[in-house]
């Protein structure tokens, strides 16, 4: 086990660097677009790429901050059980939840992206619009941000199933409490 929580820890901090260094995108798009606003009403000129750069920078921090965010315990719980369950039962809930759903569904986005993602790529796919940007670099981002997912799936399970074991401790509270 103490392999598997060396890799766990690899895990998490790979996806903790990407994470923040994904998060500075954020001032990136603010700047661009009021960049893009401030050109449009001040000069009349505007830029397709500009605007479409905006998009995928917003793209990326959704994408490529979904692990960091899992790692952080920062995505949305809404189950009513789980909040009331003790600590055992949560880290049970999480263990079998990213068993059964969330890597079965990482795999198949993965799967699913990948081709989509070549056949951009070999179509040197690129927007309509006129000075638009080319489309298969965001493509890219689809597989690798759920592997990236998946791998801090995986790296969660290891600490579930650590916890289970009584090698690393509990959470002291219930999330939500």
């Amino acid at each position: 086990m103490p392999v598997f929580l060396r890799l766990s820890t690899i895990i998490d901090t790979l996806n903790r660097r990407i994470g923040q260094a994904t998060v500075w995108l954020i001032l990136g798009c603010v700047l661009l677009s009021a960049l893009t606003a401030t050109l449009r009403y001040l000069l009349d000129w505007g830029s397709n790429a500009m605007i479409e750069g905006q998009w995928f920078m917003f793209g990326l921090v959704f994408l490529l901050c979904a692990p960091w965010t899992l790692l952080e315990r920062g995505h949305v719980r809404v189950d009513i059980l789980y909040t009331h369950l003790p600590p055992r039962g949560q880290v049970w809930v999480d263990l079998i939840g990213s068993l059964l759903f969330l890597l079965p569904v990482c795999v198949l986005i993965v799967w699913d992206s990948w081709g989509w993602f070549l056949l951009s790529f070999h179509q040197d796919e690129a927007s309509f619009n006129p000075g638009g940007l080319w489309w298969w670099p965001m493509k890219l981002a689809i597989p690798v941000a759920f592997v990236l997912l998946a791998l801090q799936g995986v790296s969660e399970a290891i600490k579930g199933a650590a916890m289970l074991m009584g090698l690393i401790p509990l959470p002291n509270a219930p999330v939500g409490h």
